[in-house]
This record gives C-alpha cells, sequence and structure tokens, in this order.
C-alpha cells in the first residue's frame, strides 16, 4: 500500500461516531425548534430534515418515528430542567435554593423551546405513555432535592415545603408562557430567594 491510499484511508471509528453525534445533536436541535414553535402534530418529517440541512431517509437512520424523536428530545429537556436543581454538599443549603431558584429562571430566559415543548406535550400524555413516567421522576427529583436543602435548613415539613416550592416553580412557567407581557422575573426571583433563604 503506498502512501497515498493510506492518506486516503476511511475514517476511524471514533470520527464516524463524532460525525452520527453532531448529526444526532442537529437532529434533536431542529425538532425541538419546529416542536416547540408549530406544535408536535402540525410538525413533519420533512421540516425538520430540511431544518437539520440532512434527507429524510438520513433522518430515519437516528429516529424510526416522529415519535421516538419526540422522546428524545423531552428526555434532553427533562435532563436540562433536572441540572438546575442544586444538591451540592459542598454549599450551605439557602445556598442551594438560591441556586435552585436562578438557575430556574435563567432556564426560563434562555431554554424557552424546552419548556414550551414540555408544557405542550403535557396535554398529549396518552400519545406518550412513557412521558407520564418521566414527569413524575424529574418531579421527584426536584422535590427531593429540595427537601434535603429544607430539612437542613431546620425548615418544619420539609417534604410538604418542597412540593410547595416546585409547584411555584412550574406555576411560574405557565404565567410566562401564556401572559402577553411578562412579569418581573428579577423582582420574582428576589421575592422567593427572600422568602426561601432568610427562614
Amino acid at each position: 500500500m503506498n502512501k497515498r491510499s493510506i492518506n486516503m484511508s476511511p475514517r476511524s471509528t471514533k470520527q464516524f461516531q463524532e460525525m452520527r453525534n453532531e448529526s444526532k445533536d442537529r437532529i434533536i436541535k431542529s425538532a425541538l425548534k419546529l416542536f416547540s414553535s408549530k406544535g408536535f402534530f402540525n410538525t413533519s418529517i420533512r421540516e425538520i430534515a430540511k431544518e437539520a440541512q440532512i434527507s429524510d431517509g438520513l433522518l430515519y437512520n437516528y429516529f424510526n418515528s416522529k415519535e421516538s424523536l419526540a422522546l428524545e428530545v423531552m428526555r434532553s429537556a427533562f435532563e436540562t430542567i433536572d441540572e438546575v436543581i442544586v444538591a451540592n454538599s459542598n454549599q450551605k443549603p439557602e445556598e442551594n435554593i438560591a441556586s435552585s431558584i436562578q438557575n430556574f429562571i435563567l432556564l426560563i430566559e434562555k431554554e424557552i423551546d424546552k419548556i414550551r415543548l414540555l408544557a405542550q406535550m403535557g396535554f398529549h400524555k396518552e400519545k406518550f405513555e412513557i412521558l407520564n413516567k418521566l414527569t413524575v421522576e424529574k418531579y421527584e427529583s426536584s422535590v427531593k432535592k429540595f427537601q434535603e436543602n429544607l430539612k437542613l435548613m431546620g425548615v418544619p415539613h420539609p417534604e410538604s415545603e418542597a412540593r410547595f416550592l416546585v409547584a411555584i416553580l412550574d406555576g411560574l412557567v405557565f404565567e410566562f408562557l401564556l401572559m402577553d407581557n411578562p412579569f418581573d422575573l428579577k423582582k420574582f426571583k428576589k421575592n422567593l430567594i427572600d422568602k426561601y433563604c432568610n427562614i
């Protein structure tokens, strides 16, 4: 084998996998954008492929249906939300709660497409049975993290208080999505942090 043929050798397994990961990520981001803006039922595979700048056939190499793609998009959205709720043992519990509230509100400002998608899909749980399981798992995970911090702070009935805090944040999401003139998030953030971190 000469030098020229060696230089033109096929991509390595690692390079091939990196290309697949990049394509998959592009598909997920494109689907998120379109599902969020147009709705799941009003978005076609062809539109997603066009947005991702790939062929319809190539998209089906990654996802065998629009439903399976939607589930992957929702898993990604849930993971993003789960990551903002902090339970860091190296920080004071008050700092964890303050960071969680700040992170959640920043998420609303910066990742509204993911928030909007989950809100929309929540009205179609019968179409995605696994969505019920994911919703409960992520909800309980958030409650548990807040509960641990509130318990360390000595707050009475930490589980109930944690569920109340999660309900406040969930309500904030829907108000932000539905109101034409969203309220002052900075003021809301300050009031909520003052309420829970100055107990």
